[in-house]
């Protein structure tokens, strides 16, 4: 029986990291798109977004080059990242997306749709309270005022 040497080794699971780091990064940017279809963003913020996830990729991608393979960038490991981000891309990440917020949906509609209707029910009671209370707030606004206004006087008396 034929013995695999230990640089071999170390190199495959070098690869089997990168391509594991790949599929998190991408998992991490579904994230992002999750957020976005809920959400509605204008484009800066999405490229503001975009410029920190892939800076954030590329200190996680070295992070990960320097813990297995001493800092090296070897062609394999920028292709295990890749194949890594293919295959996530290909297997789950619509289903990722798509599922989540099908989910988030429902469960904001389910969550949202009592408070929407505690808000109309109290609205009548609410809507009067302000009203008195813009009343009290005016006339104490005016009696400071006064007030105010009489010291103002007392002190250039002096």
């Amino acid at each position: 029986m034929m013995q695999v040497s230990a640089g071999i080794i170390k190199e495959a699971d070098v690869l089997l990291a990168s391509f594991f780091t790949g599929m998190i990064l991408l998992f991490v940017y579904d994230l992002l798109r999750i957020m976005r279809r809920l959400i509605s963003h204008k484009a800066w913020v999405t490229g503001a977004e975009d410029l920190l996830f892939w800076i954030g990729s590329a200190i996680a991608l070295f992070a990960m080059l320097y813990r297995e393979n001493s800092g090296y960038i070897r062609g394999f490991v920028i292709g295990g990242v890749l194949v890594g981000m293919l295959i996530y891309n290909l297997l789950l990440s619509a289903w990722v997306v798509k599922g989540s917020v099908f989910l988030l949906e429902k469960i904001l509609f389910l969550v949202g749709r009592p408070l929407v209707w505690t808000a109309r029910i109290l609205k009548g009671p609410l809507g009067h309270l302000k009203k008195m209370l813009k009343k009290v707030l005016r006339f104490w606004k005016k009696q400071l005022k006064k007030i105010w206004k009489a010291v103002r006087i007392g002190l250039c008396k002096l």
